[in-house]
């Protein structure tokens, strides 16, 4: 037997093993690193809180302003502008100049935008970093409501987007400002609002108030004058209503607010009653005006005896700029604020019986303490370190306990095998 032989076979499967080996050492190697991979994050302070999303209804003194005939209207005011008794607030053409009065409403938007687009009091061309913040906010805000499918939200946020990009052009230096574009178009219109002749009324107010020109319909439906007497069948009814398809005053053209003062009115079943106190004031936090945040006193509660169903009466007299009065809006109440340190309910662990979390100190994994305030989207907030009770703090560190979690502490997000006390290399 060729014994050369057999020893070149020996020695090439000993090569082969010896390689494997090897392979398999640095595979192992490689993977277990990954395995033991550690993410982090600095424990620090937040501010979050807990809402109660309800449906509300905007409750308003209105009084409808009408033509006694058909035809094109120019409005000589702009929408929330307040306008004393007998002012002339819209003229009534002939029909026939559609395509006219089409052309100075888009005007009158363009106008609005562009006024709306140049730099306010409060915004100087320095202030580059909070435009952009307000952008990259209410685009990620856009974005997600078109995702969840509510494209009219996004459609009415255009302009407002619009008006934020225009201002960065200014505060970047791209433009000066947008007074000669305003000019120009102010000149177009009234060279069309020439063309709209034969003016068959002058419309003018029979009170004063705030003048709005649109219409939904509902303004005899959900008018504030009712809510003195009324009753908890009433409203529901008024919930099934259809809005009015004309008046019977005549032709509606717009409508006075006549009491800044208005309401949101929102039907609740009677469990959730327990959260609130009639004549307590909360914040209202308003998602169809880039989530606007007024203080409203709660006025009244309308309920009856054996009734599951309730309403809750919202008032305030703050009126936003800009602010959205659609008829029917989600709402958000705000019940409670809480501070404290942002931990992800990922990371959260059990441990006999006691709640907490992993962190890093220094190449050491130590188990801390927590107590949870409130949930939200995947995190939680926790209590400070000085908020827990001394006693609770001091009994944490018995038997080589590593205490309650504190400010700064490295939060374990992701690791594997951990436990208190494990070096990491």
């Amino acid at each position: 037997m060729d014994t050369q032989f057999l020893k070149n076979v020996a020695s090439y499967i000993f090569s082969a093993i010896l390689s494997l080996l090897l392979i398999a050492y640095v595979l192992y190697h490689l993977f277990g690193s990954i395995d033991s991979e550690i993410e982090t994050m600095a424990a620090e302070i937040v501010k979050g809180r807990e809402t109660i999303t309800l449906d509300g209804y905007v409750m308003r003194s209105e009084t409808v302003l009408y033509a006694s005939r058909q035809g094109d209207v120019n409005y000589l005011y702009a929408d929330g502008t307040k306008v004393k008794k007998g002012a002339a607030v819209a003229n009534v053409y002939a029909s026939g100049g559609e395509n006219v009065r089409a052309q100075i409403i888009e005007l009158d938007r363009k106008l609005d935008l562009l006024r709306a687009s140049n730099l306010g009091e409060n915004i100087t061309v320095s202030d580059t970093k909070a435009i952009d913040a307000q952008i990259a906010k209410l685009f990620s805000v856009i974005r997600h409501r078109i995702r969840s499918g509510d494209l009219e939200y996004a459609l009415r946020k255009k302009d407002e987007l619009l008006v934020l990009l225009n201002k960065r052009r200014i505060i970047v230096q791209n433009v000066k400002s947008y007074d000669d574009k305003i000019q120009s178009l102010t000149a177009q219109r009234s060279g069309l609002t020439s063309q709209l002749t034969n003016i068959t009324e002058t419309v003018y107010t029979p009170i004063s108030g705030y003048f709005f020109s649109g219409l939904d319909g509902y303004e005899s439906v959900f008018n504030a004058s009712k809510l003195q007497n009324l009753s908890l069948d009433e409203f529901y009814a008024m919930m099934e209503a259809e809005p009015a398809a004309t008046y019977t005053g005549g032709y509606g053209i717009g409508k006075l607010v006549s009491d800044y003062y208005w309401y949101i009115a929102c039907p609740v079943t009677t469990d959730r009653l327990r959260f609130f106190t009639p004549g307590a004031k909360y914040n209202v936090v308003f998602p169809y005006s880039s989530d606007t945040e007024i203080q409203m006193t709660l006025s009244k509660v309308i309920q009856q005896t054996d009734e599951s169903r309730a309403v809750l009466i919202f008032g305030t007299g703050t009126i936003p700029e800009n602010f959205n009065f659609l008829r029917k809006q989600t709402i958000h109440i705000v019940r409670d604020t809480y501070t404290g340190y942002r931990v992800p309910v990922s990371a959260v662990r059990i441990v006999d019986g006691k709640q907490g979390v992993y962190t890093l100190n220094g190449n050491f994994v130590r188990f801390k303490l927590i107590e949870p305030l409130f949930e939200s989207e995947g995190y939680f907030i926790v209590n400070e370190y000085e908020k827990v009770n001394e006693e609770k703090r001091s009994a944490a560190f018995e038997n080589g306990g590593a205490g309650y979690l504190a400010l700064y502490d490295l939060i374990i997000k992701k690791g594997k095998k951990l436990y208190d006390g494990r070096i990491v290399d």
